[in-house]
């Protein structure tokens, strides 16, 4: 029997609305038992200290790119994903329909694969994830001969442990108060969630985000959501009805960060309005890994910075996004007779912490950074101290209010 021990951690289990300082007992890959001073009675275990940690159900990263080699747009698994101390990402449609079965042997089931990964698939045939937006450049993401519904119904069916929902890219064909695309999936995917890019394409029309409010389902997502010029705040910096009506009927609002995707100044007018990220996925792709991104820790310490209690922070990169992707049920939480997938973080109290969005620099009076992670009862340390702004609060290169990158 393989036994490993997280002995004396800050254990932070927003499912459970646990905080206290516990250990973890994983045996044989599965979570055997969650409580006070257990160490002692696994005097042969693996024992990870983790006095003066956080531990916390294992991290998932709801928006990557990861599908490394299917155009030129994506990091590894792993570099989104363990190695970050995040034991699961879901790659954000960087795969359509006809991509999917040689993407998952090559990413999703590959042997050196660590990372628990799963997958939005575009509902096109072809989307390729490109430095210069290939697919948009050539008109595939927005040409209607390039959607199969049946096809998508199959592979969908075919990968179902693994692939948990559509991401859309919201295009017209000309009519702008509606997209095939995101139509189509909605017709398919009728149980499973659409994400939905908010926010243009070079080279593609795509519906008005007050349009694309509307046609949001409950459990739908909007990603990418607290942008600059998003459309969901009013030339006065309101709420938009449609934004308020969507959110009543349980439109999931995700960060999304990217490059230019995530501004301070609209978060803080949406979260004083009361409109909170659900979910804090990172977007991680090639143009931002090296900043302004880095890592979901470090959108993490951006909520922090935002005023965000600890515990509500976890939540938005555990159980909600658990809950959304319809996994509850196994991730997420910290509960006996689960996978073990468990992460482990510092949480540094004695800033500020400087953080940026790549226009604004915050100071945050905590940040979170990754130490280790659990992978199915694994423990894997994080090869080396992850970049992160929280260190130096450097802005990269200024990008206009709405440009996509």
């Amino acid at each position: 029997m393989n036994v490993t021990v997280l002995r004396g951690g800050r254990v932070v289990d927003p499912a459970s609305s646990t905080d206290a300082i516990l250990d973890v007992v994983v045996t044989d890959g599965v979570i055997a038992a969650v409580g006070p001073d257990l160490a002692a009675s696994y005097p042969s275990a693996t024992v990870v200290d983790c006095a003066g940690l956080l531990v916390t159900p294992g991290l998932i990263d709801l928006h990557v790119h990861v599908m490394e080699g299917l155009g030129n747009f994506c990091v590894g698994p792993d570099v989104a994903g363990v190695d970050r101390g995040v034991p699961i990402v879901v790659d954000g449609g960087t795969s359509g329909t006809a991509t999917f079965d040689i993407s998952r042997r090559a990413i999703i089931d590959h042997p050196e694969t660590r990372t628990n990964v799963l997958a939005f698939i575009d509902p096109n045939q072809l989307y390729l994830a490109t430095k210069d937006f290939i697919a948009h450049k050539l008109h595939i993401a927005d040409d209607e001969k390039n959607l199969d519904l049946d096809e998508l119904a199959a592979c969908v069916a075919r990968h179902a442990d693994v692939i948990v929902g559509a991401k859309v890219r919201a295009c017209h064909t000309g009519d702008p108060t509606r997209s095939p695309f995101v139509e189509g999936a909605q017709r398919v995917l009728t149980d499973l969630p659409i994400m939905v890019h908010l926010g243009r394409f070079p080279h593609t029309p795509v519906i008005a985000p007050t349009t694309l409010l509307g046609q949001m389902r409950p459990g739908d997502i909007i990603t990418h959501a607290f942008r600059g010029g998003g459309g969901m705040l009013d030339a006065d910096g309101k709420v938009v009805g449609e934004l308020r009506d969507a959110l009543d009927r349980g439109v999931v609002l995700d960060i999304g960060h990217s490059g230019t995707d995530f501004r301070f100044r609209d978060a803080r007018r949406l979260m004083d309005q009361g409109v909170m990220a659900d979910t804090a996925s990172t977007d991680l792709n090639l143009f931002n890994v090296d900043g302004p991104v880095f890592s979901i820790t470090e959108n993490l310490t951006k909520l922090l910075a935002l005023g965000l209690p600890v515990a509500d922070v976890i939540a938005t990169a555990t159980s909600n996004p658990a809950r959304v992707i319809h996994r509850e049920s196994s991730l997420g939480a910290l509960a006996p007779g689960r996978t073990a997938d468990i992460s482990v973080m510092q949480l540094l109290t004695d800033g500020p912490y400087p953080v940026t969005d790549g226009h604004e620099v915050v100071e945050s009076p905590a940040a979170f950074a990754p130490v280790g992670c659990v992978r199915a009862g694994e423990w894997i340390p994080v090869p080396a101290p992850v970049k992160r702004y929280a260190t130096h609060g450097w802005t990269p290169g200024h990008h206009g209010e709405d440009e996509d990158w």
